[in-house]
């Protein structure tokens, strides 16, 4: 409908302007037609009967007169070309002017009306004695040449209205067959193209209203229709989509029909090749809903994304993925080869340049080169095919390795590889129910212990509350050790179960973390101070390199100083005895780095990833004092605040590092309050029952 709107847009008008007349086809009914011959009567009647003004009153100069026998001229040359189709006659008070030929009277002699055979139509007669003007089948008064003329024909100026009034002017045609003349067989196709794209409007608009209703009822079958036709067409090439495009617009350009882009060119032979707009209609219609559903799948399903996959698959892919890719490309390039020689053959045996004895040889080595050809070609399809499915997998279990993110393989049912995908998708299922179990184990675990170490909390509180009671009451030296050792013990299995509860909170992911930026370099040496007592209690030597200059992280103050208590209890307890510790914080490509180094006192013989699982401690024999759980709750805290641990051992060196990455902010965090709270909370769970202890045994 839309291509026969644009191209027929003068049929439209004159269907607008003849009403439904313009539907028969009839040259009659055609405004061209009507202009044409209007046409030749204005320029007739000028020529014969002089120039008037605008309302048809005589003109006498010379303007005027040259004006005349320019009308008679171009009267004449409009008249040369179509006098075995148009009959004219013209006549001035019963005297002939000029006619072209015809033999028969026109008037009848008794009252002087026209006499027309039957295969003749009439189409203007002029009959100014009458004042009378019969045009086409509709007859007027005198008075209306005037407005035909302005409606018709217009000019600068008509006829002079007094002399046509004794002029009789006859335009008539055959109405038999075509018409011989270029312009009435011009005029005549003319009209039967309008009626044709008159009907193609109107018959593509029926359609139009029928299918949309329909469409309208089945909306979401015709989506999921073009869907289905998407993932088809995705098949083809774009290339031999775009030579589809090319071959439509090679008709286009043929036929011709680039004329709905310009005025209408009614030329002979034009309106049979009409049909062509369907077709061509069609396959842009498709390539449109292709490009629309597909979008850039389109351009990826091309000879040239085949060509950059390749590259970027074989640069990217495995060591035998790549050996694959070179023996499909080999493959190829001989199956061309193959193929062009069995042409190349083909047409020198065609030309005649082997003789008649080796001729069939040729021809038959074409075929059989050609026929190779083609078996190569599908063999480097199928071998690719298989590579990329081999590839695919592949690719999958190196995922699976790495711990990414899981999706299932998803191979064509005709694959050979298919049984195999299917396999892998079922093991990575049953890995992922097996991690889930495992997850929701560790979960109730998790949640088991939070739950007891709460549970713990109220007795514990009774117990200790009881010693503090025993150990400031007057008892003898035997129950007052006894009561100093269960006041310690106390105290101790305190901080243990703070630090169950705590630890299991940072792997259930519910540990509060406020993140501010703060000075490392400072809260680490306000750490060291804090723990001067206990430092200089041993027999160990700390030597620092620390930087002077601020080092600034994003981090929870409170959670980073206990990760730095942890591992400074952890060197106290473990180091040999008059060795050295060294605790190292420096900065390299973006991150701060807080290193401690210790000789150990016994030998490391266990694993460093085993080291920080909980309740594991390198005394093997648990004589020493200790939870196991110091290195387990410095992973928690550290991953917890966005930083990272490591443990690394070189002998009886012991290495533990903490890593944060370095911010850019103008304000810091001071660290002499979290540093001092923090100390008070945890240093009092085991500074406490020892200055109670030497109260009681103060004199």
């Amino acid at each position: 409908m839309l291509f026969s709107g644009i191209m027929g847009r003068e049929a439209l008008t004159n269907l607008y302007r003849m009403g439904d007349r313009a539907l028969t086809g009839d040259i009659r009914y055609l405004v061209e037609f009507r202009e044409y011959i209007t046409t030749l009567c204005q320029e007739a009647l000028i020529g014969y009967a002089g120039v008037g003004d605008d309302n048809g009153f005589p003109l006498t100069d010379q303007k005027a007169i040259e004006l005349s026998e320019n009308n008679i001229k171009e009267f004449h040359a409009s008249t040369k070309y179509v006098e075995t189709d148009l009959l004219y006659h013209i006549d001035e008070n019963g005297e002939l002017l000029e006619s072209n030929g015809i033999s028969y009277p026109l008037f009848s002699e008794y009252d002087g009306h026209l006499l027309l055979p039957e295969n003749v139509t009439l189409c203007l007669y002029w009959n100014g004695p009458d004042n009378t003007l019969t045009f086409f089948d509709t007859r007027y008064s005198l008075d209306y040449p005037v407005n035909l003329f302005a409606l018709y024909a217009p000019k600068q100026y008509l006829p002079n209205m007094e002399k046509a009034s004794d002029i009789r002017l006859l335009l008539a045609v055959h109405s038999d067959g075509y018409f011989h003349s270029g312009t009435l067989f011009r005029l005549q196709k003319q009209a039967e193209c309008y009626q044709l794209v008159l009907f193609l409007f109107f018959g593509s608009m029926a359609l139009f209203l029928i299918a949309g209703f329909f469409c309208l009822l089945s909306h979401r079958t015709a989506k999921q229709m073009w869907q289905d036709f998407a993932c088809i067409s995705l098949r083809l090439w774009m290339e031999c989509k775009l030579l589809l495009l090319a071959g439509c617009l090679y008709l286009c350009y043929y036929f011709g029909l680039w004329d709905l882009l310009y005025p209408f060119s009614y030329r002979a032979g034009f309106y049979p090749y009409m049909w062509l707009y369907l077709p061509v209609g069609i396959v842009f219609y498709l390539f449109c809903k292709d490009i629309r559903y597909n979008k850039l799948e389109v351009w990826k399903h091309s000879l040239t994304g085949s060509i950059i996959r390749f590259v970027r698959d074989y640069l990217k892919g495995m060591k035998w993925y790549r050996k694959a890719l070179l023996m499909c490309l080999t493959t190829l390039i001989c199956s061309l080869m193959l193929f062009c020689l069995g042409i190349f053959l083909q047409v020198a045996a065609s030309a005649g340049y082997f003789t008649d004895n080796s001729r069939y040889f040729a021809v038959a080595a074409a075929w059989v080169s050609c026929l190779a050809g083609i078996l190569l070609f599908f063999v480097s399809w199928h071998l690719k095919r298989f590579a990329g499915d081999t590839h695919t997998i592949s690719s999958k279990l190196r995922e699976l390795h790495e711990g990414n993110e899981r999706t299932p393989v998803v191979l064509p049912a005709k694959s050979l590889l298919s049984q195999a995908a299917e396999d892998l998708n079922a093991l990575e299922e049953g890995m992922e129910a097996a991690i889930e179990q495992q997850n929701r184990s560790n979960k109730m675990r998790v949640e088991l212990i939070t739950n007891v170490s709460h549970d713990l909390k109220t007795p514990l509180t009774s117990i200790i509350n009881y010693a503090d009671l025993l150990c400031e009451e007057p008892l003898s030296a035997p129950a007052s050790e006894y009561a100093s050792a269960l006041q310690a013990k106390a105290y101790r299995l305190k901080g243990m179960v703070q630090d169950v509860f705590e630890l299991s909170k940072a792997t259930s992911g519910n540990l509060p973390v406020e993140k501010t930026v703060l000075d490392l370099a400072k809260l680490m040496r306000q750490t060291l101070a804090d723990m001067e007592e206990r430092i200089s209690a041993s027999t160990l030597t700390f030597k620092l390199s620390i930087a002077t200059e601020p080092i600034l992280i994003e981090a929870d103050g409170e959670k980073l100083y206990r990760i730095f208590q942890n591992l400074i209890v952890n060197a106290l307890q473990y180091s040999l005895e008059h060795s050295r510790v060294h605790v190292q914080l420096s900065t390299e490509s973006g991150y701060a780095y807080t290193k401690l180094k210790n000789t150990s006192k016994e030998e490391l013989t266990f694993d460093t990833e085993e080291i920080m699982e909980r309740f594991v401690r390198a005394d093997s024999s648990r004589t020493t004092e200790g939870s196991g759980l110091g290195l387990s709750i410095v992973q928690s805290f550290t991953e917890a605040c966005g930083g990272s641990f490591c443990i690394t051992t070189d002998a009886d060196m012991f290495t533990a590092c903490v890593s944060f990455p370095l911010a850019q902010a103008p304000e810091v965090c001071t660290t002499d309050s979290i540093c001092t709270q923090r100390n008070d909370e945890h240093e009092n769970r085991e500074k406490e029952p020892i200055k109670q202890t030497e109260r009681k045994e103060s004199p």
